[in-house]
């Protein structure tokens, strides 16, 4: 066994330097072929260095925090000679498996060994020693999980030991860690879309959690007709996916959601709603008349306003206006079976105190559809949110604030 000084390899086309995040095999420990030794970071994408051959660390070269240029030494180890070829292959796809992990990243087209002697197998010499980094866990008590499933983990407060993990030889990835908090499932109110969340879903897989948006009956994308609440919910409830939820719902998409999660068959762990109907008795008739009758670009831009979202442009009202139109007959029956004349005939409020979850509620005190002081009739545990001068789409005015009250209910249901 000799001597050999390991160098940072290229790990992506552009890659000129890295910074090491995480040392995993400390000095005198030894490690097998496959063992992580340490992270690096470059390009903002996490990599995990794995050994190429059995062996023993000698000294670290270089510590956590630092910034190596390509080719740098990085570490002298005890090893028996050059890893074979295929090892270097392996190892290659396990890297890429890492970076292929971290949203908007790719995996480079080579096959570039991430670390090893020379090709000719030459020890390299002469690298300064740095004093050794302290506390690193040993390889052998490491939990085999991807960088980007540990940072979801630690996002989450989710510990690793817990997670069955569905990657390459059993180790947990990111998807791993979002699915063993639950799933997020987001329902959009009447006359919206899934797409009508915006920014939320993004910033929701931005935390590690994983995210559901599904169109409600006869909108969107979704072809089916309910023409009635219960009908709504059996359509919707058929459709969500299996495991703990946490249902998060806006409007009617409220009502639907606070109905599914007091039902039995639901495994709700939270609840959080945006400026739901179902809480109180009055409803902005002229809203649900004008939003049942627009077939105009200019009746839509109208209709639209009650919402208080911003301006829209002439352009966005146009591409939507004929999604508006296709199916609106039964659209209005929906809205019809839960307002009638200004008066709202839905009533989720005893829902609301017999779910098992926490709940959570957010309004806009603008809200020019549904009065804001109706969630004086919710529950004394019930976890209020008033925004000032928000109207009906309080979580698009603060989705920053949305994505964090989702994320809190998470940790609650977890008992963090």
């Amino acid at each position: 066994m000799g001597s050999v000084t390991l160098m940072l390899p290229r790990l992506g086309e552009t890659m000129e330097e890295a910074k090491v995040t995480e040392w995993i095999v400390a000095p005198g420990k030894t490690y097998a072929r496959g063992d992580v030794l340490l992270e690096v970071e470059t390009d903002k994408t996490v990599v995990e260095v794995p050994a190429l051959a059995d062996g023993r660390l000698i000294t670290q070269l270089v510590a956590t925090g630092d910034i190596v240029a390509l080719d740098a030494p990085i570490a002298e180890v005890e090893q028996d000679g050059e890893p074979p070829r295929a090892e270097q292959a392996t190892a290659a796809a396990d890297a890429a498996d890492a970076r292929s992990e971290m949203p908007g990243t790719a995996a480079p087209d080579g096959g570039t060994p991430v670390t090893g002697a020379p090709d000719d197998g030459t020890p390299v010499t002469g690298a300064p020693e740095r004093p050794a980094a302290s506390g690193p866990r040993p390889s052998g008590d490491r939990i085999a999980a991807s960088p980007a499933a540990r940072a979801a983990a630690r996002r989450q407060g989710t510990p690793l030991s817990g997670i069955t993990g569905t990657g390459r030889r059993g180790r947990i990835t990111a998807e791993d860690v979002a699915q063993h908090g639950g799933t997020v499932v987001l329902l959009h109110g009447l006359f919206d879309t899934s797409a009508g969340w915006r920014s939320l879903p993004r910033r929701l897989a931005q935390r590690g959690l994983a995210c559901v948006t599904l169109d409600l009956p006869g909108h969107g994308d979704d072809t089916s007709v309910a023409t009635s609440f219960d009908a709504a919910v059996d359509q919707v409830a058929a459709r969500l996916p299996q495991g703990p939820l946490h249902l998060v719902g806006h409007s009617l998409g409220g009502a639907l959601a606070t109905r599914l999660a007091a039902s039995s068959g639901v495994d709700a762990v939270s609840l959080t709603l945006f400026a739901p109907i179902g809480l109180g008795a009055a409803i902005s008739a002229a809203f649900l008349d004008e939003m049942g009758n627009a077939t105009t670009l200019e009746a839509l831009r109208q209709a639209l306003s009650f919402l208080d979202g911003g301006p829209v442009s002439d352009a966005a009202i146009a591409q939507q206006l004929p999604h508006h139109t296709t199916g609106l007959a039964g659209r209005v029956a929906l809205a019809q079976s839960v307002a009638t004349d200004g008066f709202q005939t839905c009533d989720v409020t005893a829902d609301i105190a017999s779910v098992p979850c926490p709940v959570t509620v957010l309004f806009g005190t603008s809200d020019r559809i549904l009065d804001w002081r109706d969630v004086a009739h919710l529950p004394a545990e019930t976890r209020i949110h008033l925004i000032p001068n928000a109207g009906h789409l309080p979580h698009l005015v603060r989705p920053d604030l949305a994505a964090a009250l989702i994320a809190s209910r998470l940790d609650l249901a977890k008992g963090i």
